[in-house]
């Protein structure tokens, strides 16, 4: 595996993939607004968020397919989406981190519309429950489970510290 496919791998763990997720977090709230030209609806807001979501599953699978990874990388992404296939708690604590990212947003802006309260409701207690569904499950993070699935040695795969 290369080192690129390690940093992509390791993307996905906890500190960097809480971080990028609140990143994005962070960018939703501003950029919804200036795409729907401050329409309020709820629907609209819920809308972009659908495709943003669709968006996130969708490029990371052209890419899988198209450039030329390897077997042990395409086998541990593998591992991962069927993680999440057996697991929604593992899906739905991602949002969770989402909707940490979009709360300075929320504090700061001069007025939140209904939809953006919305998501930004569905993001924070929907993901916080399935974060601590997560935990629960006893996979402290995707890197332990990933690692625990895959049999790589504990260096190969960053693990959630408990």
């Amino acid at each position: 595996m290369t080192s690129f496919e390690r940093f992509l791998i390791n993307l996905d763990t906890w500190s960097a993939g809480a971080l990028l997720r609140i990143g994005l977090g962070l960018c939703i709230l501003p950029v919804f607004r200036l795409l729907s030209g401050g329409d309020d609806r709820i629907v609209v807001v819920l809308a972009m968020f659908l495709a943003l979501l669709l968006a996130l599953r969708l490029v990371p699978a052209v890419c899988r397919r198209v450039l030329p990874f390897s077997r042990e990388a395409k086998d541990l992404w593998f591992k991962r989406r069927n993680l999440g296939k057996r697991y929604d708690s593992y899906q739905w604590q991602k949002l969770f981190w989402m909707g940490l990212g979009m709360l300075p947003y929320a504090l700061i802006s001069p007025g939140l519309g209904r939809g953006e309260i919305m998501l930004l409701a569905i993001c924070t207690i929907g993901g916080g429950a399935g974060l601590l569904l997560w935990r629960r499950t006893g996979q402290l993070s995707v890197g332990a489970a990933t690692a625990k699935a895959t049999k790589l040695p504990p260096a190969a795969v960053a693990s959630t510290p408990p």
